[in-house]
């Protein structure tokens, strides 16, 4: 028999439950639009260093050809210094995307976490946090388990008017306050990523400009215009590199938003029914695994619910 590895064990541990397999998923979803982009930056810069090599051998400096892997190391030398930090920048974005999820799956957490204590302890009143996501949810909870409270302080279930605002409501509902919440730390994931990648195009442009200030021997006027493109094309990779990490992250939001959005006005719709009258309503979700440990300690509350309070 095959001793198993510990550090195996660990690592398949990590991908059993389907929370840390979405914790995992989102955190390498956000670090592989920066890795894209870093990617698509560095081989264009890469296209860039080649042709500056042939238009080096073009203008004067006939040798080289022979100094060609010398040629490439110096240019690439602060890039291949920097790599430990490039490598940090990996792992921090990598546990900035963890933190994502876990802003994302927080708040069905501490419903989940409530409906447990409660059972344990009635008097145990749920509370949002001052900045919680997904307001419907959050808001409508408040009102939900408050009226459980006092249905179970007078030992009888029943129902209860809904508030107007929570009527009519049919579909999940663009939740603005979450989106600016969690968008919040996409934007510094987005800001760092630009000012990373380009700050190291930077360093490589520059490092081509001073090799051939230093070796070539051609009319002024034609290195001139030459760096004046240069200079033009380090421009644009600021507006590609912009461009491509606003825009993947835009629609990396809306598709996270819509990961979770529709688990919420399940919930949410779960409860208004059963706060009307319902008391066979129960959370049941399609596609959502990740969040079954929180809903099904929603379900069970309110089986316990049903069964130990008169209606």
């Amino acid at each position: 028999m095959k001793p198993t590895l510990p550090h195996a064990s660990i690592f398949k541990k990590l991908f059993q439950s389907e929370e840390s397999r979405f914790l995992l998923g989102t955190a390498a979803k956000v670090w592989g639009i920066s890795m894209l982009v870093e990617l698509i930056v560095a081989y264009i810069m890469y296209t860039n260093i080649r042709l500056n090599f042939y238009f080096y051998r073009a203008h004067g400096y006939a040798g080289i050809e022979n100094l060609s892997e010398a040629y490439f190391q110096h240019v690439l030398a602060d890039s291949i210094d920097a790599l430990p930090w490039i490598l940090g920048f990996h792992i921090a974005i990598f546990f900035m995307g963890l933190y994502i999820g876990h802003l994302m799956l927080r708040p069905f957490k501490r419903i989940g976490e409530y409906c447990v204590a409660v059972v344990e302890e009635p008097n145990t009143v749920y509370r949002n946090e001052e900045f919680s996501a997904y307001r419907l949810l959050t808001r409508f909870s408040e009102i939900f388990f408050e009226h459980l409270r006092d249905c179970r302080g007078k030992n009888k279930l029943v129902s209860r008017e809904i508030p107007p605002q929570y009527m009519g409501i049919h579909k999940p509902v663009f939740d603005g306050p979450f989106v600016f919440h969690f968008s919040f730390f996409l934007i510094i994931v987005m800001i760092v990523s630009i000012i990373a990648i380009m700050g190291f195009a930077t360093d490589i442009h520059e490092n081509t400009t001073q090799i051939a200030l230093r070796m070539i021997k051609a009319d002024p006027k034609v290195m001139s215009a030459y760096f004046q493109d240069q200079a033009f094309l380090v421009d644009e990779m600021w507006w590609l590199t912009g461009i491509l990490v606003v825009g993947l992250h835009v629609l990396m939001g809306f598709h996270l938003y819509a990961q979770v959005s529709g688990a919420a006005f399940g919930i949410f719709a779960t409860m208004r029914s059963f706060m009307k009258g319902s008391w066979q309503s129960r959370v049941h979700l399609v596609g959502y695994s990740y969040l079954r440990d929180s809903t099904r300690s929603i379900n069970k509350y309110l089986d316990w619910v049903q069964k130990n309070l008169p209606h």
